[in-house]
């Protein structure tokens, strides 16, 4: 799940920010405009709020799977190996690792003395539990996949082989040795994503079922505690003196408002209610055209449509595509969504690097692209093979930028195909069950990276995984990904990524109509910190403040 802003790095070697200041001073590929400082923010001392949008779904790193509870888990959770602000692996409980000639064993010192905020000491051990739990079939977790780079990693989770041979084990309190089924380029950098944090065994198993669905509920080792969970209202994270960069961390207190509304988002900064908050694209031209900064950077996702494949209708593959190319991206980025958004040309985004270039360049475009000619005689196939198409639905989520997504996209396919298309919003919780359960015919979705790689796009939709609720199957594309994992040779394996992002386009399970930029506003109380990158969403751990 993240995106780029203003580098400004902090006089320690373990800090790391990326600057959001009122002075407009960035680099990193963000852009401000203004000419003056924002609104002056709240009013608490050493405190910040920050608008996280909705209620998280689920605050297990275990088995949460979605943005909003990430953008949490992030603030108070230090993982095995951080990023810096350039998204490239960095100390975090480890302060040092080796990996072997082979590249199958990667051995990590950690650092000693940090705690829980149970007390407990921080230790390999916790590591350990934590990507076993992650494999261990009972839990069920979406993001178990993940720990299949691991030796063993698969076949545990798939219950063919016993805890024991997993590739993870501490060797005392403070060596984690890590052996992988096959050479992976994207290790380190992935075990900065929240399904590698560590957990505490001992809160883990107290609470059970309840483990982190309160604020009281949740044992974490970052730079700052939760001490309230008001739901669907906010959440307050507190500093932990603990915390072993403590001495850098620059709020006392950070509170997470779950604003769904944007006029709400908006008006809550301007009387000083909000310090960071996301702004749709009218929001950003309102502020622009007042002299105020505003901040916008790539983070790495791709909006697109996931269809039902179940349904009788949407398993017809010209339908699928006519939908894809009836639908002008460059005008839903340039006029409807309004932040930097632009047309995609496949799935996996250019924020995501290839061998040398960002991925979409060196695969060429996959997609048809906007051309309703083309659509057109895609769809007549599609009636001439199913018969009369009746109306179809989009569910969505209940804010106003999904709103007005799937407004164009509806307009867009009746004008263009005479397709029906009715909207269906909901909170993202829902939707998330809803997707889920494949109780839909199209979902308007998002995705962003979770490491640098291309898989972190393609292997959604392998057969059978956690977050394919599409019900597509291809023999072809999951060999691929198959031979992607064990291949050793990067050009061999980002040749099979390519033929991967081909097929998938071909066959269309999902059409991408965006990849996704992000416009957002910062208070002047702000001095800088505020990290917003493609690999890290936000990052609130070293926020300075004026």
């Amino acid at each position: 799940m993240r995106k780029k802003v203003m580098a400004f790095l902090l006089a320690s070697a373990m800090v790391f920010s990326t600057v959001a200041c009122g002075g407009g001073n960035q680099s990193g590929g963000d852009t401000s405009t203004g000419d003056r400082s924002m609104y002056p923010g709240t009013t608490e001392e050493g405190a910040i709020t920050f608008d996280l949008g909705s209620e998280p779904p689920d605050m297990c790193s275990l088995t949460t799977t979605d943005a909003t509870s990430g953008n949490v888990l992030r603030q108070i959770m230090e993982p095995l190996v951080t990023l810096d602000e350039n998204d490239e692996a960095a100390e975090g409980v480890a302060t040092s690792w080796t990996i072997s000639e082979d590249g199958l064993t990667y051995t990590f010192k950690l650092r000693e003395g940090m705690k829980w905020t149970n007390g407990e000491p921080v230790t390999a051990h916790d590591f350990e539990f934590g990507w076993k739990t992650l494999l261990n079939p009972e839990t069920a977790a979406e993001y178990a996949y993940f720990g299949y780079v691991l030796k063993n990693g698969q076949a545990y989770n798939n219950g063919e082989c016993s805890a024991d041979e997993v590739g993870v084990r501490a060797n005392g309190d403070y060596e984690l040795i890590v052996t992988l089924e096959n050479p992976t380029d994207y290790f380190l950098k992935s075990l900065s994503f929240y399904s590698f944090y560590p957990v505490n065994q001992k809160a883990y198993e107290q609470y059970g079922e309840e483990y982190a669905i309160d604020a009281d509920k949740i044992v974490t080792n970052g730079a700052f505690t939760m001490t309230e969970w008001k739901h669907q209202n906010e959440i307050v994270l507190e500093k932990n003196p603990d915390f072993y960069n403590a001495d850098q961390v620059g709020v006392q207190k950070i509170h997470m408002v779950m604003l769904t509304d944007t006029g709400t988002k908006l008006n809550a900064f301007q009387t000083g209610e909000a310090d960071i908050v996301d702004l749709n694209g009218d929001q950003s031209d309102l502020l622009r055209s007042e002299g105020f900064d505003v901040f916008t950077y790539t983070d790495g996702a791709t909006g697109y449509l996931e269809y039902n494949t179940a349904n009788q209708y949407l398993a017809n593959q010209n339908l699928r595509l006519a939908i894809g190319a009836a639908i002008d991206g460059a005008v839903l980025a340039e006029n409807i969504i309004k932040n930097g958004s632009k047309a995609p040309t496949g799935f996996t985004p250019d924020a995501v690097t290839g061998l040398e270039k960002p991925f979409p360049e060196e695969v060429g475009q996959t997609i048809i692209g906007y051309n309703v000619e083309k659509a057109k005689e895609l769809y007549e196939q599609a009636v001439a093979e199913l018969g009369e198409i009746p109306p179809l639905t989009i569910i969505t989520d209940d804010n106003d930028t999904a709103n007005k997504v799937c407004a164009f996209v509806q307009e867009e396919l009746n004008k263009n195909l005479g397709l029906q298309i009715n909207i269906e919003q909901m909170t993202f919780k829902n939707r998330l069950a809803r997707m889920t359960a494949k109780d839909f015919d199209i979902v308007m979705a998002l995705w962003s990276p979770d490491y640098n790689d291309p898989m972190t796009f393609l292997d959604l939709w392998e057969t059978g995984g956690g977050n394919n609720h599409t019900s597509w199957s291809n023999a072809a594309y999951d060999e691929l990904l198959n031979k992607v994992r064990t291949e050793a040779n990067p050009e061999t394996r980002m040749g099979y990524l390519y033929e991967a992002e081909k097929i998938l386009m071909q066959e269309q399970p999902i059409s991408p109509i965006y990849w996704r930029s992000r416009a957002y506003a910062v208070s002047d109380k702000i001095e800088s910190g505020v990290v917003r990158t493609a690999f890290q969403n936000v990052n609130l751990k070293y926020v300075k403040l004026r």
